[in-house]
């Protein structure tokens, strides 16, 4: 039996609109695999194939970072596999000749929800860590945002700021465990003052910054601000290079509805400039400081319901949000091409994922990619009925 049919159409049908209608293609190469693992060496060559990333990055670098639905695919298959595209090896690149001398350059990755953005940013910061560079990443500013019943309380730093102490708890983890044996000689440049017995004199090393944010997560918002700013002055100095990520930079300029929004105590609903993560991290995001790159992504998914009737930057970013990246490099994320859909097609058929008959031949293998429309998210959720 066709799958097609768990999807609601007749067999036939499905045909006739997938095949019939087109021209005969050539016989479908079941290639989809490439022996180059190292992201520093690939190219367009590489483009559509899979390779293979070690479980240490995955539990490294990129750990918070992979798509829940992706991880556990990769969990499913033992194996830790993603397909090099076309905007990674580009936007790569661009990073890799760029010139740190000049104020920091962005990029902003675009596209529709599911067509792989989060995995290019995966690409990049893969590629860069084995470079030895530092990574800055928030695997979803969205989260940042939402209400979601998290602890919201006034910034004991800065009047009319409000401070999410387990958010910024986790972020210091999460950066940590990030650069692992890369924090050791940055120190701090100035003197930060807690509390009035409490203090982090000049050349207190960065990760005992990290320590006091995570057993005083009342602190934790400052801690961030520390880190961010040490990085930024001492980038040049000490000859740091830095990759900014930040997945959904949209959720740092639109306001989320009453429902939705975080609150203060007296409930009013706060902007996300108000949050002090997102104005520390605004920062890392201006062209004020050397040594760095920003990459970006723009998400539906955080903007209201009746504000994603677009993907492009401007639209989901709005006024406020384009002017504060501008100028920036916008890279579209397009959905697979024929032959990316084929190579997914084939990795899962390999590792047994279509179990349906019709689904491994070249017939069925050309209505799943009709049915998904070419959208890798589309494509899994299709294959996963298989």
């Amino acid at each position: 039996m066709s799958f097609i049919i768990l999807y609601g159409f007749s067999k036939c049908k499905a045909r006739c609109l997938s095949t019939s209608a087109q021209p005969q293609p050539e016989k479908i190469n079941n290639v989809c695999r490439t022996h180059e693992n190292d992201p520093r060496n690939h190219t367009l060559d590489h483009v559509g194939l899979y390779y293979t990333i070690p479980v240490e990055e995955i539990n490294g670098v990129l750990k918070n970072c992979v798509h829940p639905w992706h991880l556990r695919l990769m969990n499913t298959f033992n194996e830790y596999g993603m397909m090099v595209r076309k905007p990674a090896v580009e936007l790569n690149g661009y990073i890799q000749n760029v010139n740190l001398n000049h104020p920091i350059p962005r990029f902003v990755l675009y596209g529709r929800t599911g067509a792989g953005k989060a995995s290019i940013l995966l690409h990049t910061m893969q590629r860069f860590h084995r470079d030895g560079w530092l990574i800055l990443s928030v695997p979803w500013a969205g989260r940042w945002v939402r209400g979601w019943y998290k602890e919201v309380s006034e910034s004991t730093y800065k009047a009319g700021r409000y401070d999410l102490p387990t958010d910024g708890a986790e972020w210091l983890a999460h950066f940590k465990h990030q650069n692992e044996g890369k924090l050791a000689n940055l120190k701090t440049t100035s003197e930060y003052i807690w509390t009035k017995r409490e203090n982090a004199a000049v050349g207190t090393p960065i990760e005992e910054i990290i320590n006091f944010g995570q057993t005083r997560i009342k602190f934790s918002s400052d801690c961030v601000g520390v880190i961010l700013k040490e990085i930024r002055n001492q980038a040049q100095t000490l000859g740091l290079k830095v990759l900014v990520v930040v997945n959904a930079v949209n959720a740092f300029y639109t306001q989320w509805n009453q429902l939705n929004a975080l609150k203060n105590s007296g409930k009013k609903k706060l902007h996300p400039s108000e949050i002090s993560l997102i104005h520390n991290f605004k920062k890392m995001l201006t062209p004020t400081w050397t040594n760095g790159v920003a990459v970006c992504t723009v998400e539906e998914a955080c903007n209201n319901l009746n504000e994603r009737e677009n993907y492009t930057p401007l639209y989901l970013l709005k006024q406020e949000g384009f002017e504060a990246l501008d100028p920036f490099v916008p890279i579209l994320v397009p959905e697979y091409t024929e032959k990316e859909a084929l190579s997914t097609i084939n990795y899962y058929i390999e590792h047994n994922w279509i179990q349906n008959a019709h689904g491994r031949t070249e017939e069925g293998k050309k209505e799943i990619i009709f049915v998904s429309n070419n959208n890798p998210f589309k494509l899994y959720q299709v294959c996963t009925s298989l």
